[in-house]
């Protein structure tokens, strides 16, 4: 019985490190990536001038209607200081990249819009984001499925704990209806699109986006997530 009870602990341990082992390798491989992205940007965008945050502002202002959105608003979702955000514009405004603009109603609002030079500057360009695609293409489409649906689990916990900004998904969007359906290709409802539709067509940035109440988003991702859990 004693060697059973040793057997079976030994086992437990050898799981655990297992677990602890994939893990590491797991977020080891994120950080590569994530690596050779940093670098690549800043080369490129080293030799144009720009930094990888002016690139991000400016990637996020082209996504915002009207191209424009206030300096709050950038800083809470690039989760970075308002005092950081508002430099960052500034910079990019002196560079004449973007405008700034006062609010005539609340002189303490500032609302940043690119110019015509600021939304060229961020168009997508190629390298990279192509290098990625190319990557990406390797995987099988199931592999495809499975790599989407657990990015939006660990980018859910990121921003559970702050690390990130809001991301602009589905599991936290006010129009989704996880499992809506007993259909296993397309489970869930879009009511901005009032249509149906699969884990394939997932959407980790959504222009559509509109953020649902605390209470909604708790109870989406426990029904998304159920579903999952193997």
């Amino acid at each position: 019985m004693a060697e059973l009870r040793v057997l079976n602990s030994g086992k437990k341990s050898s799981s655990l490190q297992d677990a602890v082992a994939l893990t590491t390798q797991l977020v080891a491989g994120l950080e590569k990536i994530g690596l050779a992205m940093k670098s690549r940007t800043w080369r490129r965008e080293g030799r144009a001038g720009l930094g990888p945050l002016q690139r991000q502002v400016l990637t996020l202002l082209r996504s915002k209607p009207g191209q424009r959105a206030t300096v709050s608003t950038v800083a809470n979702e690039l989760a970075v200081r308002l005092p950081t955000a508002s430099e960052v514009i500034a910079t990019l405004e002196r560079k004449q990249l973007v405008r700034r603009k006062r609010d005539t109603s609340d002189g303490r609002v500032v609302t940043a819009q690119l110019t015509a030079k600021g939304n060229r500057s961020c168009t997508p360009s190629t390298g990279m984001p192509d290098r990625l695609a190319t990557a990406a293409d390797t995987l099988s489409s199931p592999e495809q499925v499975m790599l989407l649906t657990s990015l939006v689990k660990v980018i859910h916990s990121l921003q559970e704990q702050g690390e990130i900004s809001v991301a602009r998904m589905c599991v936290s969007c006010q129009y989704f209806r996880p499992n809506h359906y007993d259909n296993a290709d397309r489970p869930h409802h879009c009511d901005y699109l009032n249509a149906s539709f699969g884990d394939r067509s997932l959407r980790l940035d959504c222009h559509e986006y509109e953020a649902a109440p605390v209470a909604q988003v708790d109870a989406a991702w426990a029904n998304f997530s159920r579903s999952r859990t193997a």
